[in-house]
């Protein structure tokens, strides 16, 4: 399987988990870990940025998260 090929069934069986959350059938973990699955499955680094878990998301990062009294990446911490 060439790697656009995998891409396009790695994106397919991803939205159809991604329904099932929508409908309450698995939790955000189950999705987690599916997603880690198929991205094994179909050959594509835990780095790819084709991957639905989107660690370059804002909310995602761990330098927009909260610490004392502030927010890691502003001033005035």
């Amino acid at each position: 399987m060439n790697k656009e090929d995998a891409l396009l069934h790695y994106k397919t069986a991803m939205v159809v988990f991604k329904n099932w959350l929508a409908k309450d059938v698995i939790t955000n973990a189950d999705l987690l870990e599916i997603d880690t699955i198929l991205a094994r499955k179909y050959g594509l680094s835990s780095c790819s940025i084709y991957l639905e878990n989107d660690l370059l998301c804002k909310e995602n990062r761990v330098i927009y998260g909260t610490v004392k009294g502030g927010q890691y990446g502003q001033k005035n911490n």
